[in-house]
């Protein structure tokens, strides 16, 4: 019998944001269904750490890089409501241009609206193949989802900023190889496109892509 490669998976959601404040948010909603779920491959069984997010800056900051460092993830995958009708995978983050106000108010905004405290540039893009792994969602049935270049100077880019930071620094500082990370930018209301059983269901899917090694 051989044995499977075990791949430890971050996957993180986002709390409520906005003002009226809804009640949840898609992609925690479609998230915390992973928690304490494995994802299995031919080769590999991916465990899933879920974590909810807070959209505050100053929050991101102090417990993204801490779960990095904490665990040796092969895959990180970031999910955030972004805008109705598609699914949209993330290609790349940025450095700077936050200026939008966390869920803490007027003061929740990073010093000169810049992702403090690394030396990368100021675009970093995935080394996912995005186009490609759309592509073969759409092959088996995810028609919904595309590729996109744009993922909205806010908290979700920021935190997708952080971890693809992330891994170009501490992870070859700790002679680990680069997680695949991605952000996936799912619709903000219910049934819009897909339920959150079936964003849910797309989320192990694309986990399930990433631990094969083809994207």
């Amino acid at each position: 019998m051989t044995l499977k490669t075990v791949i430890h998976a971050l996957v993180t959601g986002f709390e409520p944001f906005g003002v009226p404040r809804p009640s949840d948010n898609r992609s925690w909603e479609a998230v915390k269904q992973l928690a304490g779920q494995t994802v299995e491959t031919k080769d590999a069984t991916v465990v899933c750490h879920c974590h909810q997010l807070p959209v505050s800056y100053d929050d991101v900051l102090a417990l993204v890089p801490p779960l990095h460092l904490g665990a040796e993830f092969g895959i990180v995958v970031h999910c955030g409501a972004g805008a109705p009708g598609m699914v949209r995978l993330e290609k790349r983050a940025h450095r700077t241009g936050y200026t939008r106000p966390g869920n803490k108010g007027p003061q929740d905004l990073p010093s000169g609206g810049c992702v403090p405290g690394y030396g990368t540039a100021d675009e970093l893009a995935t080394a996912v193949d995005v186009d490609g792994l759309c592509r073969r969602l759409g092959e088996r049935g995810w028609r919904s989802v595309q590729a996109s270049s744009d993922a909205g100077h806010y908290l979700c880019d920021f935190t997708y900023y952080i971890s693809l930071a992330e891994s170009e620094t501490t992870y070859p500082a700790r002679q680990l190889p680069a997680p695949h990370t991605l952000f996936v930018h799912v619709h903000p209301q219910a049934d819009d496109v897909y339920s959150d059983a079936q964003l849910a269901e797309l989320l192990r899917e694309i986990v399930r892509q990433l631990a094969q090694g083809q994207f």
